[in-house]
């Protein structure tokens, strides 16, 4: 397979040098999917992020593709026309990032353990309610189990007290690579896409939006990217964009946090997972199998917006508390591999609202009086959604919006996902790696560009970066000139997952990452010299 290699200086160069239709402020799963959305309706796009892709809210998911059981049950109760048409979308949506990225996502099984017979009717009602609404779209059917069938599904479940569970289909990613390979995809088709890049300017002509300053974080450069639309899609940071545009702006965030423990495998060792529909104080836990391991998460715990939001004590002795109620094994905190904390935006209609439970997920898009056109609210499940959505507004405001394609939209597949096919793809590799952990692991994280790593083995070797794990040194090379990544957090933390999988081992290779990141750029610039000579 050959693929075009990603220069971030080719990048700049565009952003510098050519003149756009829309710029977006944002490189997350609404960003990127909005470039890509735009790309194929014909606009000329460009995208610039602060820090790196999928940086904040978009690599700290629970890495679930869901419409919403909870919603749905809020939907009913309340009779919130909102909470149904974003379960509805959500629904729809999850199979159609399965099949753009079939490497990455996949239908889960998960289970919610019933106590009380009341329950029974209560839940499975629900559910089918759930598989009703899904249509054609669904991913599978629910049903009532036993407890025999409940542990086969997950074995680690504590079933005392147990009368049965309630099994239904939801989907599971990976979002951060997921998130990097869409940006990627829409750099191939030809918009203009850096990281690093942060704005400190918005520029008007005659009061409408017309670009933006920015400056290279990584070089201290500034100059300015010229664009006919502007379309802020940085999340949590919305309120900070739409300052720059109009300082007397009001906000329209309240943010949550959703914490997550990483633990070893065996506390989740079946093929499914286990949802807590109700703690005391309300919230919902999730125990989930994840790249093998096992991933405790919950949400809705009000916070405040920061660059690199990180779990108290208290909130990890909570899910383990939590956790260990449900588990026939206990977690001590000695287990714990990982943990981290994510932001998501929620817009409130009552701004001192002092519970995020009761915000709409949807999504919500505004527009100023100079244009500036800002997406926030949603979650990863829909983002399709929420990037046709904006682009609709995008073209409404150009200058010639008949010039554009309103087609219905296409699925394009991800970096990766085209013509993916595992058994195939794991006979090729074979004949360059036998070690089977290494050769399934490639294949689940960059799908079909796998085979481009295994030419870049035959020319620098085969070699792990840490022996209890399949990361090998060829895929630093690999995600450094394929995938834009600029320092070690880049490839450890959203490429690998590595940081959120094992923390304490990646810092032991952070090292060694660093210094064949310092080997590529040296040969890069050792070209560029000789080419010049």
């Amino acid at each position: 397979m050959t693929i075009q290699l990603i220069e971030r200086q080719k990048q700049l160069d565009k952003l510098k040098n050519e003149d756009f239709d829309c710029l977006i402020i944002g490189g997350g799963a609404t960003g990127t999917g909005s470039a890509l959305e735009a790309n194929s309706r014909g606009l000329k796009v460009a995208l610039v992020e602060r820090f790196d892709f999928a940086s904040g809210t978009s690599s700290r998911s629970t890495k679930l593709l869901h419409g919403g059981v909870r919603y749905l049950e809020q939907a009913f109760k309340r009779l919130d026309i909102e909470q149904f048409n974003l379960v509805r979308d959500a629904l729809s949506e999850r199979k159609n990032v399965i099949q753009i990225a079939p490497h990455l996502a996949k239908p889960l099984p998960l289970i919610i353990p019933l106590y009380q017979f009341w329950q029974i009717p209560y839940f499975f009602t629900g559910l089918l309610m759930y598989d009703l609404l899904a249509g054609k779209q669904s991913l599978g059917r629910s049903r009532l189990l036993s407890i025999k069938d409940t542990l086969e599904l997950f074995p680690s479940l504590n079933t005392e007290g147990m009368i049965a569970s309630v099994m239904y289909y939801d989907g599971q990613f990976d979002d951060a690579r997921l998130n990097v390979e869409v940006a990627m995809k829409a750099i191939e088709q030809g918009c203009a896409i850096a990281n690093y890049l942060e704005v400190i300017e918005i520029i008007k002509e005659d009061g409408k939006c017309r670009g933006a300053v920015v400056r290279d974080s990584l070089t201290d450069d500034t100059f300015t990217i010229k664009s006919n639309a502007v379309v802020n899609a940085t999340g949590p940071y919305s309120d900070s964009i739409r300052h720059l545009d109009q300082p007397e702006a009001e906000k329209i965030l309240k943010v949550s946090s959703g914490v997550h423990i990483v633990v070893n495998k065996s506390y989740a060792p079946g093929d499914g997972a286990l949802l807590i529909p109700k703690t005391d104080d309300g919230r919902v836990i999730f125990i989930v199998p994840w790249r093998q391991f096992t991933l405790i998460g919950t949400t809705d715990e009000t916070a405040k917006v920061t660059d690199n939001p990180t779990p108290t004590e208290e909130e990890i002795t909570y899910l383990m508390r939590y956790a260990n109620r449900y588990l026939s094994d206990t977690i001590t905190r000695d287990d714990v591999l990982s943990a981290w904390s994510g932001l998501r935006p929620l817009v409130s209609p009552d701004h001192n609202a002092n519970s995020t439970a009761k915000i709409s997920r949807d999504h919500t898009i505004l527009k100023s009086k100079s244009g500036l056109i800002t997406i926030t609210g949603g979650k990863w499940t829909t983002f399709r959604k929420m990037a046709i959505d904006t682009v609709n507004h995008v073209i409404k405001q150009l200058p010639s919006p008949n010039g554009f394609s309103g087609h219905p939209p296409t699925l394009i597949p991800v970096a990766g996902g085209e013509n993916y096919d595992f058994d195939d793809l794991d006979q090729k590799l074979s004949a360059t790696i036998e070690d089977e952990a290494i050769r399934h692991h490639l294949i689940n994280y960059y799908g079909s560009r796998a085979i481009v790593i295994q030419d870049i083995i035959q020319e620098s070797g085969l070699e792990r970066l840490a022996p209890q794990y399949p990361f090998i040194t060829a895929e630093v090379i690999y995600v450094y000139r394929y995938e834009m990544a600029q320092k070690p957090e880049d490839i450890l933390s959203r490429r690998f997952r590595l940081t959120f999988l094992d923390s304490a081992v990646s810092e032991q290779v952070k090292e060694k990452v660093n210094a064949i990141i310092d080997q590529e750029k040296s040969d890069v610039n050792q070209e560029k010299i000789t080419v010049n000579s």
